[in-house]
Protein backbone atom coordinates (compact mmCIF):
# COMPACT_ATOMS: atom_id res chain seq x y z
CA UNK A 1 0.00 0.00 0.00
CA UNK A 2 2.58 2.68 1.01
CA UNK A 3 4.67 1.61 -2.22
CA UNK A 4 1.84 2.52 -4.40
CA UNK A 5 1.13 5.34 -2.77
CA UNK A 6 4.74 6.48 -3.23
CA UNK A 7 4.49 5.67 -6.97
CA UNK A 8 1.21 8.03 -7.53
CA UNK A 9 3.06 10.92 -5.47
CA UNK A 10 6.06 10.42 -7.45
CA UNK A 11 3.78 10.20 -10.90
CA UNK A 12 1.53 13.36 -9.50
CA UNK A 13 5.02 15.13 -9.02
CA UNK A 14 6.25 14.67 -12.33
CA UNK A 15 3.95 15.73 -14.31
CA UNK A 16 3.26 18.90 -12.12
CA UNK A 17 6.90 20.02 -13.12
CA UNK A 18 5.61 19.39 -16.91
CA UNK A 19 3.28 22.66 -16.87
CA UNK A 20 4.80 25.56 -18.99
CA UNK A 21 6.83 28.07 -17.77
CA UNK A 22 4.85 31.55 -17.43
CA UNK A 23 7.57 33.50 -18.64
CA UNK A 24 10.38 32.43 -21.09
CA UNK A 25 12.93 34.46 -21.13
CA UNK A 26 15.74 34.46 -24.40
CA UNK A 27 19.37 36.49 -24.73
CA UNK A 28 20.85 36.90 -28.21
CA UNK A 29 24.55 38.57 -27.55
CA UNK A 30 26.11 40.57 -30.40
CA UNK A 31 24.69 43.33 -32.67
CA UNK A 32 21.91 41.82 -34.78
CA UNK A 33 19.88 41.07 -36.14
CA UNK A 34 18.13 39.44 -33.04
CA UNK A 35 15.50 36.56 -33.64
CA UNK A 36 13.18 35.13 -31.52
CA UNK A 37 10.54 32.98 -32.35
CA UNK A 38 7.42 33.52 -29.59
CA UNK A 39 5.14 30.34 -28.93
CA UNK A 40 1.53 32.26 -29.22
CA UNK A 41 -0.23 28.84 -29.67
CA UNK A 42 -2.19 29.34 -26.57
CA UNK A 43 -5.58 31.22 -26.49
CA UNK A 44 -6.33 31.59 -23.36
CA UNK A 45 -3.99 33.83 -22.30
CA UNK A 46 -2.64 37.28 -23.22
CA UNK A 47 1.11 38.05 -23.46
CA UNK A 48 3.27 40.44 -22.47
CA UNK A 49 6.45 41.46 -24.05
CA UNK A 50 9.82 42.79 -22.05
CA UNK A 51 13.23 44.04 -24.18
CA UNK A 52 16.22 43.95 -21.88
CA UNK A 53 20.24 44.41 -22.47
CA UNK A 54 23.04 45.95 -21.33
CA UNK A 55 25.70 47.90 -22.14
CA UNK A 56 29.42 48.11 -21.30
CA UNK A 57 30.46 51.41 -21.59
CA UNK A 58 34.00 52.62 -22.09
CA UNK A 59 35.07 54.60 -19.25
CA UNK A 60 33.92 58.16 -20.22
CA UNK A 61 31.38 56.68 -23.27
CA UNK A 62 28.20 58.66 -22.72
CA UNK A 63 25.24 56.10 -23.62
CA UNK A 64 23.02 57.47 -26.17
CA UNK A 65 19.14 58.14 -23.87
CA UNK A 66 17.50 55.72 -26.39
CA UNK A 67 17.93 53.35 -29.66
CA UNK A 68 15.53 52.78 -32.91
CA UNK A 69 15.00 49.39 -33.10
CA UNK A 70 13.11 48.64 -36.22
CA UNK A 71 10.86 45.26 -35.38
CA UNK A 72 9.13 42.92 -37.52
CA UNK A 73 6.85 40.61 -37.05
CA UNK A 74 5.79 37.35 -39.08
CA UNK A 75 3.22 35.37 -38.12
CA UNK A 76 2.24 31.60 -38.56
CA UNK A 77 0.88 32.16 -42.44
CA UNK A 78 4.15 34.43 -42.85
CA UNK A 79 2.01 37.91 -42.88
CA UNK A 80 4.47 40.83 -42.13
CA UNK A 81 4.33 43.73 -39.65
CA UNK A 82 6.95 46.61 -39.59
CA UNK A 83 7.47 49.30 -37.06
CA UNK A 84 9.92 51.45 -34.88
CA UNK A 85 10.23 51.39 -31.67
CA UNK A 86 12.71 53.74 -29.02
CA UNK A 87 14.07 51.67 -26.34
CA UNK A 88 15.38 54.17 -23.64
CA UNK A 89 18.99 52.80 -22.64
CA UNK A 90 21.18 53.09 -19.47
CA UNK A 91 23.92 51.01 -18.39
CA UNK A 92 21.27 48.23 -17.67
CA UNK A 93 18.03 48.19 -18.90
CA UNK A 94 14.36 46.04 -18.74
CA UNK A 95 11.81 47.99 -20.58
CA UNK A 96 8.02 47.01 -21.51
CA UNK A 97 7.96 46.27 -25.50
CA UNK A 98 4.06 45.39 -25.72
CA UNK A 99 1.88 44.53 -22.73
CA UNK A 100 -2.27 42.26 -23.06
CA UNK A 101 -1.06 41.22 -26.96
CA UNK A 102 -3.81 38.62 -27.91
CA UNK A 103 -2.40 37.63 -31.39
CA UNK A 104 -4.95 36.98 -34.54
CA UNK A 105 -3.52 34.06 -35.16
CA UNK A 106 -1.94 31.25 -32.30
CA UNK A 107 0.93 29.40 -33.40
CA UNK A 108 4.62 30.28 -34.03
CA UNK A 109 5.35 34.22 -34.85
CA UNK A 110 8.83 35.23 -35.31
CA UNK A 111 10.01 38.91 -34.10
CA UNK A 112 13.09 40.36 -35.78
CA UNK A 113 14.58 43.20 -34.62
CA UNK A 114 17.14 45.44 -35.71
CA UNK A 115 19.51 47.92 -34.10
CA UNK A 116 20.45 50.02 -36.63
CA UNK A 117 22.24 52.45 -34.54
CA UNK A 118 23.53 50.39 -31.26
CA UNK A 119 25.72 51.90 -29.00
CA UNK A 120 29.62 50.58 -28.51
CA UNK A 121 29.20 47.77 -25.83
CA UNK A 122 25.62 47.13 -26.80
CA UNK A 123 26.00 42.91 -25.36
CA UNK A 124 22.87 41.82 -27.23
CA UNK A 125 19.28 42.17 -26.99
CA UNK A 126 16.77 39.88 -24.65
CA UNK A 127 13.26 39.46 -25.03
CA UNK A 128 11.19 37.84 -21.91
CA UNK A 129 7.82 36.63 -23.18
CA UNK A 130 5.17 36.22 -19.92
CA UNK A 131 1.98 34.45 -20.36
CA UNK A 132 -1.21 36.02 -18.29
CA UNK A 133 -4.57 34.56 -17.75
CA UNK A 134 -6.89 36.32 -20.05
CA UNK A 135 -9.85 38.26 -17.49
Amino acid sequence: MMRRLLLILSAALLLSACREPASVETFIPGDGPYEFVLDMADTTVVYNLDFFTRIDAASGQEIPSEMPLLVQWKSPSDSLLREKVYLPLAAEVYEPYRAGVSPVEAGLWTLTVYAPSAPEGLRGLGLVLTRTKND
